[in-house]
């Protein structure tokens, strides 16, 4: 059976792992790039956009694979996307089409209610779609597979969910080569994941709600080393150009015996840089020196907020400020670059509260800090928190729960007459935190002592500087994020103008 799966502009390590399953069971698949030039989270040009939208193609190769059955995986934030395709692709092929991911597990019933979606899939896809295959290539769907949901003859079917894959060792490496095969170029990086599930409960991520989806099974499983070092392997000497390793985890390195291997057998094996997401608990004397041994050259760490009543009591996460910003010193004190995430905006902001996190700023001097806004995923405890105490309306609670994201910040105290004054001074604040360590500390601490700050032109929007940010920026993310987007842009606006010479010729 043929399978085409429908993507956005980014690799996604889920699909990636569904292809090797059926490809190993004799089915074939093929993925389908929009590549969403200039429309994307990160720049929106609707003019150049319509110049280099690639829809009317990806159906014309769509059409000529001919698949069985197409798919779509979704997460919150490319919901909107994957239902503006779906729904064009509707329109020009009469094909069943599925889609799974985090925000389908998350609200089925609304999802399943969309026209263009007839499958959908809760959780893990691997074994469920391969049975729908399977079944299909028999000559009859078999409607009563776990994990599925279907629509047949006017009603919904909705199977019961199936255990979660505990040995995740058993799982095929990725087939990353079809995105290799469909983007037709190499960026020279190689993305892995070591773990599936996150061992921590914070409040506003994706992930802790997915545990509430399965409560009396382990919530957070790892390969093991010999696993994880074989898929490099491989990698290493297919494609003898890689030169960076991305670890995709939530928390790489948690269990400290496991990182202590992993050391061992990646400086022996692999020997290949790489940048790695961990939590602040985790960085300890121990584990840098294993991370520094196995070659470790960049570290992301999630901070979110310095404002410890803010993390404990909205966020769920339970560490100390004086743990993180050890984390910090321990890192760079290993020559390593420390890159920090944080969540810019949540419930009960003041000014006051972030000139106090820019004192942790200034004085822990990161390579990089990353700044994002709240997002409210659906069903997370801090959604529902915040509906409860009236942080965000019903209508804007119902928005989320379809994929919508909201802009809700307010300082304190929430006064209507203030709204546009304090969401001027919220950007300025943010551009002063985006570009706050490239300016000496002693300029910092001047600027927020004469309040500077409140003058920086809101023009600059906060989107544009972190893109700019990263185009000058020589961090190793940013080298990998660059790469990317020159790849991506490039290789098309080069085949555009190709495509127009041969055409006058």
């Amino acid at each position: 059976m043929k399978i085409a799966f429908i993507n956005d502009s980014s690799e996604r390590l889920g699909i990636a792992s569904i292809a090797a399953v059926l490809q190993r069971h004799g089915h074939d698949v093929d993925i389908f790039i929009d590549h969403q030039h200039f429309k994307d989270e990160n720049i929106n040009i609707n003019w150049l956009h319509n110049i280099f939208d690639r829809r009317k193609q990806l159906i014309a190769r769509l059409k000529h694979f001919n698949p069985d059955l197409i798919g779509f995986s979704s997460t919150t934030r490319t919901y909107d996307w994957c239902c503006n395709v779906a729904e064009y692709v509707k329109e020009h092929l009469d094909v069943p089409i599925i889609i799974g991911g985090l925000h389908p597990s998350f609200v089925p019933e609304r999802v399943i209610e969309n026209k263009s979606f007839d499958m959908l899939c809760v959780g893990e896809g691997e074994h469920a779609l391969l049975e729908l295959l399977n079944s299909m290539e028999k000559g009859s769907i078999d409607y009563s597979i776990k994990n599925l949901w279907f629509k047949k003859n006017g009603n919904i079917i909705k199977n019961e969910k199936r255990p979660i894959l505990a040995d995740v060792n058993s799982i095929p490496n990725p087939d990353m080569d079809i995105y290799l095969d469909s983007y037709s170029y190499y960026t020279n990086s190689y993305v892995v994941n070591t773990t599936r599930g996150c061992p921590y409960s914070c409040s506003y991520c994706c992930i802790s709600y997915s545990q509430q989806l399965y409560k009396n099974e382990p919530k957070f499983r790892v390969r093991s080393v010999t696993n994880v070092i074989k898929e490099l392997q491989e990698v290493k000497y297919l494609n003898k150009k890689t030169s960076k390793i991305m670890f995709n985890d939530t928390c790489f390195g948690y269990d400290i015996n496991w990182l202590k291997e992993f050391s061992i057998e990646y400086a022996e094996k692999i020997n290949i840089p790489f940048f790695a997401v961990m939590h602040p608990n985790n960085i300890t004397e121990e584990s840098i020196a294993y991370l520094k041994n196995a070659g470790c050259k960049s570290i992301s760490l999630g901070m979110q907020t310095w404002d410890k009543s803010v993390r404990e009591n909205i966020y769920n996460r339970e560490l100390t400020n004086e743990i993180m910003e050890n984390a910090v010193k321990l890192v760079k004190s290993a020559k390593m670059e420390i890159l920090l995430d944080n969540i810019f905006d949540h419930p009960g902001s003041t000014v006051e509260k972030y000139i106090a996190s820019m004192e942790f700023y200034t004085r822990c001097r990161p390579t990089r800090n990353y700044f994002y806004r709240l997002h409210y995923f659906p069903k997370t405890a801090l959604s529902q928190n915040a509906r409860k105490n009236n942080w965000i309306t019903p209508e804007e609670y119902d928005a989320a729960l379809d994929g919508k994201e909201l802009r809700t910040l307010r300082f304190e105290p929430f006064v209507d007459a203030e709204t546009k004054k304090n969401d001027r001074l919220f950007l300025q604040l943010q551009i002063f935190f985006i570009i706050v360590d490239l300016v000496p500390a002693c300029v910092t601490n001047f600027i927020v002592k004469r309040k500077l700050y409140r003058y920086l032109p809101t023009f600059l929007s906060p989107a544009f500087l972190t893109i700019f940010r990263t185009l000058i920026s020589f961090d190793f993310e940013s080298r990998y994020f660059r790469s990317i987007m020159a790849c991506r842009y490039l290789y098309f606006i080069k085949k555009k103008i190709l495509n127009r010479f041969a055409q006058k010729i």
